[in-house]
């Protein structure tokens, strides 16, 4: 069962709302858990030898790091006198998400949350962004906020794929449904599954028909392990990126729950995952989850592969 002990938040300094905090105290003061805050930063300027001298530079990147923390221990000394148990961590690094995979590696926390803005598509196409590559390798749950407030009981949809047609684990359903229905739980919310059985043409303009009846039967274990009705499912003939988003949006949703599985760089750059072409084109919250096992991936990758 998903729990929720230590959140990790990332914190941007230079933005006035804190999207991701607003949602990591919700959560926080709901299930217990710890927070920690987190800076990740870098300037080019402040490399060794781009504009100081390597003693200058180092001096300067001191600074503006302690500058970072001294801010954090001031916004979570507001936190804590809300009775939050709060630490911080300022950090330097470039690229930054390197830095955010190693900090989840060593805090072990239960979920990274950090706000999203919107990418423009020559951004995806070269992965240059943090929010791609944290989405692909962030070894736990990971929660891509943006600036839809959630309501008193949010719904969370999981995007479930009963015959594995996308290369998913078998049990990669049960880990979004465990963790879709964990935090409705702790949000007083509610929780939808969905899956598009949307087969191409193989040949002429119509596609295939398709048996919905075959998709409901092999998802009737899944309702069941988690006391879910019937009704709670939705199986669309519809290709997935049309359907979902337009879904989520009739059903007012929250949060989209997912999997994500690490491809090679051949196939993200000519295909993509489901979880990159959908995550701009859904103004819901996306919580991308890891099928089991992938922490030890990402301890085994080197650096200049994450």
């Amino acid at each position: 069962m998903f729990r929720l002990s230590k959140i990790l938040v990332v914190i941007e300094p230079e933005q006035d709302d804190q999207l991701a905090l607003d949602k990591a105290i919700r959560l926080a003061r709901v299930s217990g858990a710890s927070l920690e805050l987190v800076i990740c930063d870098h300037n080019a300027y402040l490399d060794d030898g781009f504009y100081f001298d390597p003693p200058q530079a180092r001096l300067l990147r001191q600074e503006h790091v302690e500058r970072n923390r001294l801010l954090l221990e001031d916004m979570a000394k507001v936190i804590r006198q809300q009775g939050f148990a709060v630490t911080v961590d300022a950090l330097w690094g470039n690229p930054s998400y390197q830095k955010l995979i190693e900090k989840v590696l060593s805090s072990k926390p239960d979920l990274l949350i950090q706000s999203t803005r919107h990418h423009e598509k020559i951004a995806r196409l070269l992965l240059s962004h943090q929010d791609w590559q944290l989405l692909r390798y962030c070894p736990c749950p990971l929660l891509l906020v943006k600036d839809l407030a959630w309501p008193e009981h949010p719904l969370l949809v999981a995007a479930v794929d009963p015959v594995h047609s996308n290369d998913k684990p078998a049990d990669l359903d049960h880990q979004l449904t465990d963790v879709a229905h964990s935090l409705a739980k702790l949000t007083g919310g509610d929780v939808r599954l969905f899956h598009s059985c949307y087969q191409a043409p193989v040949s002429g303009v119509y596609p295939l028909v398709v048996d919905k009846a075959l998709y409901r039967e092999k998802t009737a274990g899944l309702l069941a392990a988690f006391s879910l009705p019937e009704d709670a499912l939705c199986i669309s003939d519809e290709i997935v990126t049309q359907a979902l988003p337009a879904y989520l949006k009739q059903q007012q949703a929250s949060v989209l729950v997912m999997g994500a599985v690490s491809r090679s760089a051949l196939d993200r750059f000519f295909v993509g995952s489901t979880a990159e072409k959908l995550l701009d084109r859904v103004d819901q919250d996306v919580l991308v989850v890891k099928p089991a096992g992938f922490t030890d991936t990402v301890k085994k990758a080197r650096p200049e592969n994450l």
